[in-house]
């Protein structure tokens, strides 16, 4: 049952919690526009039974021509200390973690711990994306008797739907279809749980992207969220992710910001979620977000104007004013904002007893970082969607609140409902994959070296050694490694961001084609594979150079052959290309690419 008051506020039911109230009462100029769009993405919403999917068929616009974001900064209002997303992770480690009992790790509960303290030594390294044995055989939670409230706590997706798998699935972490598979694990105990998140559930624009955000937010409903804030990533789509904001009624009941306006009808400032604990008590928790100046400012480089922003401690301040109006028993602050500004906004505004933050780097903290003199817990989300936490509230004295961070490894399987609405997503790619790709926004670009892709085959005269040693590598195999990929059920043959490292003639990190590139494997038999051009370059004015279709000198043969050639120096940069953290962890000890290069070592000509 949903009933809408005067003032805008929502009431629903449910079968867990008892009552929501939903509060939206910013109105402003834009109130003409978001009525005139109302009646549409209702019903777009509404006729869809799966996430209402409206992606234009048009590239993402150029950059240069956005409008600026509107944003109000008051000029007597000064910009706090810059956040910092480098490594402040470390040192908060409980001993009794870091030598954990029977080699698995158990939950920590509160310590007060100063800003320093959180500060390791892990300064602009990559997040460790390999899940160790402990990781994958956690106990969760084992000691934690009759919480009356858990808040199962994820954010950062950063468009990681699901780990990449090059590596092994069983060694990499994160994935939606994981997360599910625990948090379906604490409801079956019988747990009251709340799921909230952090925002960022995309890394970049562009029409893929505005999928990935529709079918996120889809899993975000089958799986029960309570609320997710905004990150600067999200807000850099389009405003096509508008009807994905909203529900099959037409309202949005996600998404919660006390400072970010996408449209007044639609807006949530805060919640109010009434919970009962086992004794029939009923507890009002209040939730809301901000997210953070440094991450607005992000969003005025490459602005969008469908929205608007005002600076997060005035406008959370006014909100949490009305938090304590509501007499909430507990209230939430998901900051999409640096630890630093985290913490300074903590100490402006000390009343939440829980602070989400998408701050930190990499792996989120242990235990729950607590400002000296605050009663805010601050928890991290970590990066890539690689953790989830878990914060449960107690009817104790002692210990009112217990906190655990847990891993998204093996040690979960793969959720079926989730594993559905993944095909789905492919599904939708595949229907978008026609042989431009101009129904995701992909442009095919002339490569820098404005050559064309031939495919290894046409080296086979001159290279036959080399061609020879390529075709017994996994790189012959690339393409065939995501048609049937070996540890999953659904091909990836139509996911850009697989095609890129697995085809020839695309760009591995921009994730967009060539000219001449690869298109469909029905057209392209010649480019499948990761060829030697990816390396080497385009080789069309070579190979007709040296077959003779075109007239050349020697000092022109000379001048295409040496254009082909790279040396072992830049061969590791383009290896990196695709064998980055995420794909190939393994290819970032010291001595890999050593290793890896006398797997696959060739040269020149016969």
């Amino acid at each position: 049952m949903r009933v809408l008051d005067r003032n805008g506020s929502t009431t629903h039911s449910t079968p867990s919690l008892a009552t929501h109230r939903s509060h939206s009462p910013r109105h402003g100029s834009r109130r003409g526009r978001s009525r005139f769009l109302l009646a549409f993405l209702t019903a777009s919403a509404a006729s869809l039974a799966l996430p209402a999917v409206w992606s234009s068929a048009q590239p993402p616009s150029d950059p240069g021509t956005r409008q600026r974001i509107q944003i109000r900064f008051p000029d007597s209002t000064p910009n706090p200390q810059e956040p910092t997303n480098t490594s402040q992770q470390v040192a908060n480690q409980p001993q009794d973690v870091l030598k954990p009992k029977d080699g698995k790790l158990t939950d920590v509960g509160r310590q007060t711990i100063a800003p320093e303290a959180n500060r390791g030594a892990q300064t602009n390294q990559d997040p460790i994306t390999v899940a160790s044995e402990e990781e994958k055989n956690q106990k969760i939670a084992t000691d934690w008797k009759d919480p009356w409230l858990v808040f199962f706590i994820t954010g950062s997706q950063s468009g990681y739907l699901e780990p990449c798998g090059c590596t092994g699935l069983a060694n990499q972490k994160g994935g939606v279809n994981r997360r599910d598979t625990l948090l379906t694990s604490l409801k079956k105990r019988g747990w009251n749980v709340m799921p909230i998140d952090g925002g960022n559930q995309v890394r970049t624009d562009g029409t893929q992207s505005e999928i990935k955000f529709q079918w996120t937010t889809q899993a975000f409903r089958e799986m029960g969220y309570e609320a997710a804030a905004y990150g600067e990533k999200d807000l850099k789509l389009s405003d096509n992710i508008l009807v994905s904001i909203l529900d099959n009624t037409g309202s949005n009941s996600l998404f919660v910001s006390a400072n970010v306006s996408l449209l007044p009808d639609f807006d949530l400032r805060y919640k109010v979620v009434s919970v009962k604990d086992p004794k029939g008590r009923t507890h009002k928790i209040g939730i809301t977000s901000i997210l953070g100046e440094e991450n607005t400012r992000e969003l005025l480089r490459n602005g969008e104007s469908y929205f608007k922003v005002e600076p997060p401690i005035p406008a959370l301040k006014e909100i949490a004013a009305k938090l304590n109006e509501e007499k909430c028993d507990f209230q939430i602050l998901i900051a999409h904002a640096g630890l630093d500004e985290t913490r300074a906004i903590v100490k402006e505004v000390p009343q939440f007893q829980l602070v989400v933050t998408s701050g930190g780097y990499g792996e989120p903290t242990y235990r729950p970082e607590v400002l000296p003199g605050s009663r805010s817990e601050i928890v991290q989300v970590g990066s890539k969607g690689m953790y989830a936490g878990i914060f449960g509230l107690f009817d104790s004295a002692d210990q009112p609140t217990r906190y655990q961070r847990i891993a998204l490894s093996s040690q979960f399987e793969d959720s079926p409902r989730m594993t559905d609405l993944f095909g789905k997503y492919q599904d939708e790619l595949k229907a978008k994959s026609d042989n431009t790709f101009s129904s995701l926004g992909l442009r095919p670009l002339t490569h820098p070296t404005t050559r064309e892709f031939v495919g290894s085959e046409r080296f086979v005269v001159c290279h036959k050694t080399a061609y020879e040693i390529w075709k017994n590598t996994p790189h012959a195999h690339a393409t065939e490694s995501i048609i049937e990929p070996p540890e999953r059920s659904l091909t990836r043959i139509y996911d850009p961001e697989c095609i890129s490292c697995h085809v020839t003639g695309w760009n591995p990190q921009g994730v967009y084609p060539y000219r001449t590139g690869y298109t469909s494997v029905e057209q392209s038999q010649q480019l499948l594979g990761n060829g030697c051009e990816n390396c080497h370059g385009p080789g069309s004015k070579h190979v007709e150079a040296e077959l003779g279709d075109i007239e050349a000198d020697k000092q022109l043969l000379e001048t295409l052959r040496s254009q082909m050639k790279l040396s072992l120096e830049r061969a590791q940069d383009k290896c990196l290309e695709c064998h980055d953290i995420d794909n190939s962890p393994d290819f970032h000890k010291t001595g890999a690419f050593e290793t890896y290069w006398d797997q696959v070592k060739h040269y020149g000509k016969d």
